[in-house]
């Protein structure tokens, strides 16, 4: 009576192994497939030479067709002459080569601090409460091992509205979530 049990149990066991095992493919096929759509999520950091900012900053994004990105992201500065204020970016990057692991970009931003700061010749920081907006081109490389994680390296470089030129040098770390959209579904047609 109980070899039938363990014959059972054993069956069983490899029975739940076999489509765990499946499922497992399916989803790497599936995220393999619909990484041209996804959410983005980006740790990064630069460094301002203008400004002596070290700026920590936090993307979201999605991205569309597998190259173009849209991003928002918040920072903060917590060392040069911007230390202790926050910002709010907006951008859009193209990422070439599909479906390979070194990718180019190419791309745009634009920045608001809540303060105009700068440092006198003893290097003493003074601050202006007119805000500060900045806009400038970004370029540069992003290593994707994996196509749902990334590692670039970008320079910007632009002008702000204090007028100074801008220039930062940024890297940072890119998690990519797929997603698939769904698919238009004509009347008289199941999904």
């Amino acid at each position: 009576m109980l070899a039938p049990m363990k014959r059972a149990a054993a069956a069983f066991a490899l029975a739940t192994l076999l489509t765990v095992a499946g499922a497992r493919g399916q989803e790497a096929k599936a995220a393999e497939q619909s990484a041209e759509h996804a959410f983005l999520v980006e740790l990064s950091t630069g460094f301002v030479p203008v400004a002596n900012d070290v700026p920590m900053m936090l993307s979201a994004g999605l991205r569309l067709a597998g190259a173009h990105e849209v991003w928002v992201r918040g920072g903060y500065m917590p060392t040069g002459d911007d230390v202790g204020l926050g910002f709010f970016a907006l951008g859009y990057r193209l990422v070439l080569r599909r479906d390979r692991w070194l990718r180019p970009i190419l791309g745009g931003l634009g920045a608001a601090l809540p303060e105009q700061c700068t440092h006198d010749a003893a290097r003493c920081p003074t601050c202006d409460r007119i805000p500060l907006f900045v806009v400038a081109a970004t370029a540069g490389l992003r290593i994707e091992p994996v196509r749902t994680l990334g590692f670039y390296a970008q320079v910007a470089l632009g002008m702000d509205s204090y007028p100074n030129p801008f220039g930062m040098a940024e890297a940072g770390m890119t998690v990519v979530l797929p997603f698939a959209p769904r698919a238009a579904v004509s009347i008289g047609e199941s999904p």
